[in-house]
């Protein structure tokens, strides 16, 4: 009848570097207390498109680095923030941040299949707008299957985009 309150799934950001990520903004978080004191965070739904972790889904997760707060604090409640997590430059005597590079039409692409995928229940947060489509390529474009990462060519054939 009832159900426990959940921590979510911990996520550690350092191995998502490279992978591109969809990521559902719930909430923003406000003095969370952590072990180095209060900080904000976001509270989202991760989902690992390619990379080392491809495939894996983190829900209900914090995301205290505030470059990535930055980048997702407007999303809140909207549509997914699509993404290539990647590290910035250091400022002196400090880590370099980890922060969301743009996407290109390739990985939007990869993105509106993933979500043509998923399962008919699945409800993103409180969005109602499907994505919008992925830009067409211009007529004649050839691209190199081979080329892409592994994968993106099995998400490719899972899709049936390209043959099996």
């Amino acid at each position: 009848m009832f159900q426990q309150p959940s921590q979510g799934d911990q996520v550690k950001v350092a191995e998502l570097v490279g992978s591109l990520v969809l990521v559902w903004v719930r909430e923003l978080r406000e003095d969370v207390a952590t072990t180095f004191g209060p900080s904000d965070a976001i509270a989202c739904d991760i989902h690992v498109l390619d990379g080392a972790k491809g495939g894996e889904k983190f829900e209900n997760t914090l995301v205290f680095q505030k470059a990535l707060i930055g980048s997702l604090r407007g999303a809140i409640g909207g549509e997914p923030v699509l993404g290539r997590i990647t590290q910035g430059v250091a400022k002196p005597g400090q880590s370099a941040p980890y922060i969301l590079s743009p996407f290109n039409d390739q990985d939007a692409a990869l993105a509106t299949g993933y979500i043509q995928r998923m399962k008919p229940g699945f409800q993103a947060a409180a969005s109602s707008t499907p994505p919008p489509p992925a830009a067409a390529a211009p007529s004649g474009t050839v691209v190199d299957i081979s080329a892409l990462d592994p994968s993106v060519q099995q998400l490719l054939r899972d899709s049936g985009a390209i043959p099996a």
